[in-house]
């Protein structure tokens, strides 16, 4: 989940709590640290290829204007990257597993009880942040406060997949010209779905940006995910 997701957050609690007049220190929501990362571009050969997680990545072609750029995965995780080789477009995909056993064969040392803690956070970090994004929107709606954010059209969007799984969808305020927009969900309890672009079609409102991001996440084969 990246840092404007986190900013917003903690922003929009901010006006919550003046809208109630608590003087108390606003909850932030937390961004989660994946156990693994995976780089943008692609090496030599396909690291996705019969990989557990490439079953349920969008596909290798263009999609929804977006071409198809290059795709990575590592033991827990799976990046693929749409856009214009130069950056006039650029939208990132990212689903990690969070129910893996540690990598390596030792599984009661101190590395493998790290990483498995570090997966437990990053899901219990995401379906919070999802939590408190839709809590976030609605408290600034009742309380008159959505307008110093650009209005109510600026505020987080909660979705769902065709399973259920909430997905909240933040973007940033209307004069924030670098800030990423952001899709993130937990699915089925264990895979983190993340989606990231600095793109802001039709003035970057949230419903435009959902417009983006859900139709691509119904791309994703989601319920093959064991």
């Amino acid at each position: 989940m990246n840092r404007s997701l986190t900013l917003l957050s903690a922003l929009l609690l901010t006006a919550t709590l003046q809208g109630c007049g608590d003087d108390s220190k606003p909850a932030k929501a937390e961004a989660p640290e994946a156990a693994s990362t995976a780089a943008a571009a692609t090496p030599a050969g396909d690291s996705c290829s019969g990989h557990v997680l490439e079953k349920a990545l969008p596909p290798t072609k263009a999609i929804y204007g977006y071409p198809y750029l290059s795709r990575e995965c590592g033991y827990d995780d799976a990046t693929i990257v749409y856009g214009k080789a130069d950056g006039s477009q650029h939208l990132v995909v990212t689903l990690t597993d969070t129910g893996l056993p540690a990598p390596g064969a030792d599984q009661q040392g101190e590395a493998a009880r790290q990483y498995l803690a570090a997966q437990a956070k990053l899901r219990d970090t995401t379906a919070r942040n999802v939590s408190l994004l839709n809590q976030a929107r609605q408290a600034a709606l009742q309380n008159g406060t959505a307008a110093q954010f650009g209005g109510e059209q600026y505020l987080p969007v909660i979705d769902s997949t065709r399973m259920g799984d909430p997905l909240a969808i933040s973007v940033p305020g209307p004069d924030d010209k670098a800030g990423e927009s952001s899709l993130t969900g937990l699915i089925k309890g264990r895979y983190v779905l993340n989606m990231t672009s600095p793109d802001k079609p039709n003035g970057g409102t949230a419903q435009s940006l959902r417009e983006l991001f859900v139709p691509i996440s119904e791309q994703m084969a989601l319920t093959k995910l064991p």
